[in-house]
């Protein structure tokens, strides 16, 4: 068997093989077998006629074909491993020469993962120490989490004054152009909050000043940059109903409310506790931008010819992660794209910008994942395994997931927490 191999462009290679009789006589004998599993000849049972006999009622080329193709099937892997090459997804694998009872030639072109000429990694992490961020937390900062829980226990009480910016209005209403409905021009007891509507500009403003039981009827005209282009500039008749007016009430913000909480002995204790948690998350972040800055400068030092495979994989990747957002959401991915108006595809080509860098990402993290000699043990594995299974609720969703391609994004986050706190020491 003669092996040669050569380096494509998109990090991809060619390996021809030159097979010889010797290398294919192991072959040919089961190919005949398969073979022989049909023929029909007289004075013979079907699939029992001998191998000297059916070879006569077979053309060499057929047998040869046959005996390629298992002889390709039991030597590709086998060149792969002691080549020690670092194969990506499924070869294209063609015959192209056939020699009945002397040679066959095959060619295979697969896709490797590429060499990397790292920079001075830990270089550039040292050199990046400097522009690490002090983590301070601001008064505003902690008013503002009161605030919003504050929010999150707020009662709703009716009021009976005219309408207020702020306030929690229903109505029904009506919009028309020239006598006929817009789309979705109508509706009934709709709630919102008043400033916060989203609506034509005009519409909310004259809600202000009105009280609940009151209707009105008013026009207005749709500015030239309004997001449906077959409203812009035309001149719209509107008629409201405005059937309520609520105003949100904060609870008081003492000791009872922070005993409310939780184990808070008073508001002071709660200060402090909102104090460290944003700390946390605060140092967390910039722990975040850190690696990212320097992951990005080390991407920057380091040229090579990123495999399509793996930019193509990515890209599915994050159509799949989009769809499942949506679906949490409860929008449709056909939906979605009639509201940012575009294809599938075009989408997947916006998508290439950013799989490229996390392909390039992943490849960089996992050089100095090998070059460290980082390892990760199963324990380690099965503990984030564990702990992403526990953050995903919905049982329906864990048994669609393919534990082995767990496993191996479970190692992918282990080796990469290790690879950074590396850098970080630097």
């Amino acid at each position: 068997m003669k092996i040669k191999i050569t380096s494509l462009p998109k990090s991809k290679i060619e390996i021809i093989v030159n097979l010889d009789k010797k290398d294919l006589l192991p072959f040919k004998d089961i190919a005949l077998k398969d073979l022989n599993k049909g023929l029909k000849i007289n004075g013979y049972r079907v699939g029992k006629v001998p191998l000297s006999i059916a070879e006569n009622h077979f053309s060499p080329l057929k047998i040869y074909e046959k005996a390629a193709s298992l002889a390709i099937e039991k030597f590709y892997p086998q060149i792969i491993k002691e080549e020690k090459i670092q194969a990506i997804g499924y070869p294209s694998v063609n015959i192209t020469k056939i020699i009945p009872n002397q040679e066959v030639e095959f060619k295979a072109e697969i896709s490797i993962i590429p060499d990397l000429n790292l920079p001075d990694y830990k270089k550039i992490a040292k050199d990046m120490q400097t522009k690490k961020l002090n983590v301070t937390i601001e008064k505003k900062e902690i008013d503002d989490a009161l605030l919003w829980l504050q929010n999150s226990r707020s009662v709703l009480e009716k009021v009976e004054r005219p309408a207020e910016k702020k306030d929690i209005v229903t109505i029904d209403y009506q919009i028309k152009e020239k006598k006929n409905l817009i789309k979705n021009g109508e509706d009934k007891n709709y709630a919102f909050i008043l400033g916060k509507g989203h609506f034509i500009p005009g519409f909310e403003e004259n809600l202000i000043g009105m009280k609940a039981g009151k209707k009105k009827i008013f026009n207005i005209t749709v500015p030239k940059s309004w997001i449906q282009k077959d409203l812009q500039g035309k001149k719209l008749s509107v008629e409201i109903s405005l059937k309520e007016i609520k105003k949100k009430k904060l609870p008081p913000l003492n000791d009872k409310f922070a005993q409310e909480l939780g184990k808070f002995k008073n508001l002071e204790e709660l200060k402090k506790n909102i104090l460290k948690g944003l700390k946390i998350e605060k140092e967390a972040k910039e722990k975040e931008r850190w690696r990212l800055s320097v992951l990005d400068e080390i991407i920057t030092d380091t040229q090579v010819d990123l495999p399509e495979i793996l930019i193509h994989t990515e890209i599915e990747k994050m159509m799949e992660e989009l769809k499942s957002q949506l679906e949490k959401i409860q929008l449709t991915f056909e939906k979605y794209l009639e509201q940012i108006k575009k294809t599938g595809e075009e989408l997947k080509k916006d998508f290439q910008g950013l799989a490229k860098k996390r392909v390039f990402s992943s490849l960089v993290l996992r050089e100095i994942g090998l070059l460290e000699k980082i390892e990760v043990s199963e324990d380690e594995i099965k503990e984030k395994v564990n702990e992403i299974l526990q953050q995903i609720p919905d049982p329906k969703i864990k048994e669609k997931i393919n534990p082995e391609d767990l496993k191996e994004f479970a190692l992918g986050i282990v080796r990469n927490e290790k690879v950074f706190q590396i850098l970080e020491k630097q």
